[in-house]
């Protein structure tokens, strides 16, 4: 709807431009050239439907406006008739390339998300398996003569790697999906505060400290996925931080505000936007404890898919991490 409004309003944009050129005596075939260039204008921006519309305005336009006689939905003169026969064959074939080269740009990016988790494997996903099955190794091969504390540790290491192991997985398979613009199913009514809860029971660490402030009002949401972006941003403030990181939830009469606040080493370079990226990472070749940059991409497309945002603030030191989304409606609940 809100691309069908800004195509209607475009055009009649370059059609006023049009009416004001012909004070100043613009020939017909320049007329005709503004009017196509609105129309690509939409069909490049918007959909293919949107441009055809956009022809179609410019072909009503044209005709009305410009061709005699004027005010009338007629044409007397041949080569009236061949321009704006012209006007639309090009707009149908610029509408046509346009959804092609979108639909080429989308195979693009769906090609280079899976070149970029197969390139990932080499190193994020390898690592922890790579420690489960060297663990499993020596536990198996020194099993009698292993103490037991030993025992405990090689499995309380493999248990580690193996929950660290789940969420990259299960990071690039959501990654993954909102990459392919998959709808988010499964929403129900939800309390932020049992989501919040629910996410600090799979850290049990006690550097993290919650508050909670204002009327806090249900939100209409997929609970896993939404626990699951709470718990990728809280676990990326606990990786660069080794001081209490803060969980603030407050509430106003449109959203609710998720707030991770940590004293870390804060965001490289200050920019705001490249831990968005995906696949991006603050490690240096495989030095450092950066991760494979899934995290904060996965967290921000499950926020935006919820009609909410997510977004980063420098802080002196560290860094802020703000979820917001949307509350329930009065009416609705």
């Amino acid at each position: 709807m809100r691309d069908g409004i800004i195509t209607v309003g475009t055009m009649v944009i370059f059609t006023l431009i049009c009416l004001l050129l012909r004070n100043w005596f613009l020939p017909i075939g320049g007329t005709l050239l503004i009017l196509q260039l609105g129309a690509v204008t939409c069909s490049i921006l918007f959909s293919r439907m949107n441009g055809l519309v956009a022809a179609i305005i410019g072909a009503i336009s044209f005709n009305f406006l410009f061709t005699a006689p004027f005010y009338s939905i007629r044409m007397s003169d041949v080569d009236d008739v061949i321009n704006i026969a012209t006007f639309l064959v090009v707009a149908v074939l610029t509408s046509e390339f346009s959804s092609f080269y979108k639909r080429q740009q989308t195979a693009l990016r769906k090609a280079q998300l899976q070149a970029n988790v197969l390139r990932s494997v080499s190193h994020d996903l390898r690592t922890p398996l790579s420690t489960i099955i060297g663990s499993m190794e020596t536990l198996d091969t020194y099993y009698h003569s292993l103490s037991e504390n030993d025992k405990r540790e090689l499995i309380k290491g493999s248990i580690v790697e193996s929950k660290r192991l789940h969420a990259y997985i299960e990071n690039i398979l959501q990654a993954t999906r909102i990459q392919n613009d998959l709808l988010i199913a499964g929403r129900e009514r939800i309390s932020v505060k049992s989501l919040i809860e629910n996410v600090l029971t799979r850290f049990s660490n006690p550097r993290i400290v919650t508050s909670f402030s204002g009327h806090l009002r249900q939100l209409y949401a997929s609970g896993p996925l939404l626990e699951q972006a709470m718990f990728n941003v809280i676990d990326n403030a606990l990786k660069f931080s080794e001081q209490e990181v803060l969980v603030k939830v407050k509430s106003d009469s449109k959203y609710t505000n998720i707030i991770v606040e940590d004293s870390g080493i804060g965001l490289k370079d200050g920019d705001t936007q490249r831990p968005f990226m995906l696949f991006s990472s603050s490690r240096d070749g495989d030095v450092g404890t950066g991760g494979i940059g899934l995290g904060l991409n996965v967290a921000q497309g499950i926020a935006e898919a919820h009609k909410g945002k997510l977004i980063l603030e420098n802080l002196a030191p560290g860094c802020r991490a703000i979820i917001s989304i949307p509350n329930l409606s009065e009416k609705s609940s």
